[in-house]
């Protein structure tokens, strides 16, 4: 990966998912000024169904494991900064910042609505995000 092209936080590239935390809170912004705010999780669980041969001896009929979520090569959930990331086929352009790195699931999801409030991105021209929590 190219390293204008990584993850910053405190003007260093992250390249590696801190000790302790689950996810971050972050920021996209565009050659042209324009922002888009969202979280993302280092790691998802991944379930798989486990054939009956694989369950003699145990109940479980599902296996859980922890795989990471592909945080290093993620640009966000908005379609239109995605569509507009492709037609410039130089990603050179957009900085990616960690503003918050945190420690379990919930707090992830409350600074990602604050980050969004406190920035009031519904009511800006210059910020990609159309929702917050899918709901507004």
């Amino acid at each position: 990966m190219k390293k204008n092209n990584c993850w910053l936080y405190n003007g260093k590239c992250l390249e590696t998912p801190p000790e302790g935390y689950y996810g971050f809170i972050y920021s996209i912004v565009d050659d042209k000024g324009r922002v888009y705010f969202g979280k993302k999780a280092f790691t998802h669980r991944k379930k798989t169904k486990l054939s009956k041969k694989a369950r003699i001896g145990t109940r479980q009929r599902v296996k859980t494991e922890q795989v990471d979520s592909g945080w290093l090569n993620y640009w966000g959930s908005s379609i239109p900064l995605l569509e507009y990331i492709k037609t410039c086929k130089n990603t050179d352009k957009f900085k990616r910042q960690i503003i918050y790195l945190c420690p379990d699931k919930q707090s992830l999801t409350y600074y990602e609505v604050k980050v969004l409030i406190d920035n009031e991105v519904l009511f800006r021209d210059d910020c990609w995000n159309g929702n917050i929590l899918g709901r507004m």
